[in-house]
């Protein structure tokens, strides 16, 4: 049986839960598009073994026995392939780059040939210039025994009938980012399985340019689904509802649904102080909630309106975060605070020293090499056992004289700025902007080393399935997001959905700031109607 759900993931949680009663754990498939949908699903514990939860992307890749990932390999393509030249990308089998960046000729044919096979396009309707890179890319990837992303589905729908583990019942997360690749293939697995459940919302379509198309859900005769709509959010307050549903109902094709709020007011705000450009104010304004224990997300419409934020982020030493983008290490600046955790333990403790040899670990490879270790004591700490105990004795070993006195008073008998002062001033040159800011954070207090960041910034694309408190939301549109909302409606319709998503984040308030410049979504003007708690010294929202 074949079911569609207009909905969002508690949906999806509570009938995996009901699912595994019945079928047992071990006999479900959880799947999503995005590797955002799949941590949120996975930070509810459903009862499901690890890997029975994952991209569609990758539990193809583990059933194909993880071939290797031509992606992975862009080095050695640019070599042989000067003219189609493809930018560095940290993408993973896990994490898909979404966020695609075309900045050379090779970037754009190799974006238009995946969008084209996602959507079964017929190769000799390709334009010419596409498939004679095509032609390349896989006379390149045969060469060197090489599959790439899309070949994980192509391969997929050709020789797994069957959804890896035979599964009873499979859910799919997210739904409405699947391209007609993607559906087809999950329509097949689930003719072999006794209930395929689609958990999707249209108006949350925002990977067109990665294939996704909504017309393919929407199409009920390729469909054939039963279908439920449910129509309460359970995040989504009165006043962020009225404003995201006006804002939606602008696109063309959707599925018309009733769209009840969650039984709070909330606020929408126009804030007019500052912009992506110039941020210093709005932090100002983020601290107010950080203060009160909310939870802070800061929004754009793509990365590089990113940058002067996290500037600002990092000189105040506020951690931040984007739990749903891992491997971005400029948007998770706190995965080494395992390094200052442990250099600061004697303090923290207050057991003086020694460490573990675990923790002289951890922060020792971030030491100059040369002028603060003794010879050898890089060997000499990898050969101890994790749990040895670094006593006086071992330290005379490690350290060099003139550094060791400071060292244990910094640790014992320093203030805490003086002690984080030892560590900056030791350390190598490439990890002094990461150490600096980490001893910023520090200097906050050890809650903000140890907890989760209350601050996460990404793009409207990188956080769907996401959410906080209070959404910050930047309008801008980037020259080519203007293209599309200057170009044909279906063009606009994305960016509209990716407004739309973009709102719906907010538990509780929805910050509009002031765009930078002229391109941008007009969301200001829409809220100019239904903002019921402008700023105190910003002015009503117009």
């Amino acid at each position: 049986m074949a079911h569609l759900v207009a909905a969002k993931t508690t949906y999806v949680t509570g009938a995996i839960e009901r699912a595994a009663k019945k079928y047992g754990g071990s006999s479900i498939l959880v799947t999503s598009f995005t590797r955002a949908a799949a941590v949120e699903l996975a930070g509810r514990n459903p009862p499901i073994p690890v890997e029975n939860l994952g991209t569609l992307h990758s539990h193809c890749f583990h059933a194909l026995s993880r071939p290797v990932i031509a992606e992975g390999k862009y080095l050695e393509w640019n070599r042989e392939h000067s003219g189609y030249r493809l930018s560095p990308t940290d993408a993973t089998v896990e994490q898909k780059p979404l966020e695609f960046q075309e900045t050379t000729l090779g970037d754009q044919l190799y974006g238009q040939m995946q969008i084209l096979r996602a959507r079964m396009v017929a190769p000799e309707l390709w334009p010419v210039r596409v498939r004679r890179f095509a032609q390349a890319w896989s006379d390149w990837k045969r060469h060197n025994r090489l599959s790439d992303f899309t070949d994980l589905l192509e391969i997929g729908l050709q020789d797994l009938r069957v959804a890896p583990g035979d599964p009873s019942v499979i859910f799919v997360d997210e739904a409405q980012d699947l391209s007609h690749l993607q559906l087809k293939l999950l329509r097949q697995w689930g003719k072999n399985a006794e209930y395929l459940l689609l958990a999707a919302d249209d108006d949350q379509t925002v990977y067109s340019f990665a294939g996704a198309d909504p017309e393919a859900l929407l199409d009920r005769q390729l469909a054939g689904f039963l279908e439920t709509v449910l129509t309460q959010s359970h995040r989504v307050p009165r006043a962020i509802q009225k404003l995201s549903d006006t804002w939606i109902r602008q696109v063309a094709l959707r599925q018309p649904k009733e769209y009840l709020p969650r039984n709070a007011e909330g606020d929408v705000q126009r804030f007019r102080c500052g912009h992506y450009k110039y941020p210093e104010p709005i932090c100002d304004h983020a601290e107010r909630y950080l203060a009160e224990g909310k939870t802070v997300m800061f929004l754009a419409t793509c990365s590089y309106m990113l940058e002067p934020l996290k500037a600002v982020l990092r000189a105040r030493g506020l951690p931040f975060h984007n739990p749903y983008r891992a491997k971005r290490k400029d948007w998770n600046p706190m995965a080494s605070v395992g390094r200052i955790l442990a250099y600061l333990r004697p303090r923290r403790e207050l057991a003086g020293c020694p460490w573990l040899a675990s923790e002289l670990r951890e922060w020792t490879p971030w030491l100059r090499s040369e002028g603060v270790l003794a010879d050898g004591a890089e060997l000499t700490i990898a050969a101890m056992h994790r749990d040895t105990a670094i006593t006086p004795v071992i330290l005379d070993e490690l350290f060099r004289p003139e550094v060791l006195d400071t060292l244990i008073h910094a640790i014992t008998g320093a203030s805490l700025p003086e002690c984080l002062s030892w560590w900056l001033a030791h350390l190598d040159r490439r990890k002094q902007r990461a150490g600096q800011y980490l001893a910023k954070v520090a200097l906050r207090g050890m809650d903000a080393l140890t907890s989760t960041p209350r601050v996460i910034i990404g793009t409207g694309h990188s956080v769907k399935g996401g959410e906080a408190d209070v959404v910050f939301l930047f309008p801008d549109l980037s020259a080519s997001g203007a293209r599309q909302w200057e170009g044909a409606k279906k063009d606009r319709d994305t960016v509209i959905r990716l407004g739309y998503v973009m709102m719906t984040r907010a538990r509780e308030s929805l910050v509009i700031c002031n765009p930078a410049g002229p391109d941008h979504m007009p969301i200001a003007a829409m809220a100019a109607k239904t903002c019921n708690k402008p700023l105190p010294g910003t002015g009503a929202a117009a």
